[in-house]
């Protein structure tokens, strides 16, 4: 029991201190104006938080903004990589096909090269078979290596004979050349 009484006196005297201070006129203009200093830090608080909070907004707009530039621009340094591999891509390609164009020129080159090698040894053939055919008929054998005179060789197979001739286009006319070689062949 003597808990109950002790706190009915604690009440009893909390009551007399706030009848005395709502019985105190100076004591309530504290209050009113504890109050109202209370109100106003309260609007200066909610007025800083307003301003805080449109600041926090501005400042993730340049935050989004920021980070969309950033992203764009590892978007660029991406494809100024990707442009630079490609580049380099195109490059090796490009040299590439100048190595093979070369390899093809040689190899039309070698290829010509060994037609003309087969033309002159068909040539060359058909060349000795005309002096073949010249000497069994004429029993001459022309010297064509050089084409400012004539000259070449008379064959008589009996006596197993070469005798050479010569004619100097520059001192006999073409007639006299021709009878000078009817003239040999007519002595044999």
């Amino acid at each position: 029991m003597g808990d109950q009484s002790r706190n009915f006196e604690m009440a009893i005297s909390w009551g007399d201190e706030l009848i005395n201070v709502l019985g105190d006129r100076k004591g309530f203009g504290v209050l009113v104006q504890t109050l109202e200093h209370l109100r106003a830090i309260q609007f200066s608080c909610d007025d800083d938080f307003s301003e805080i909070h449109e600041s926090l907004q501005d400042l993730q707009k340049k935050l989004h903004v920021c980070k969309e530039k950033t992203d764009e621009a590892n978007s660029e340094i991406a494809d100024e990589e990707e442009t630079e591999r490609l580049q380099k891509e195109l490059d090796d390609e490009l040299e590439l096909e100048c190595k093979l164009q070369e390899e093809l020129r040689y190899e039309a080159f070698f290829e010509e090269h060994i037609l003309a090698i087969k033309r002159n040894k068909r040539e060359q053939l058909r060349t000795e078979k005309k002096l073949s055919m010249y000497a069994s008929v004429t029993r001459v054998i022309p010297n064509i290596d050089d084409s400012s005179k004539t000259s070449g060789y008379m064959v008589d197979r009996d006596k197993r004979l070469m005798d050479k001739f010569e004619f100097d286009s520059d001192k006999t006319t073409a007639y006299e050349t021709c009878n000078g070689i009817w003239d040999i062949i007519n002595r044999q």
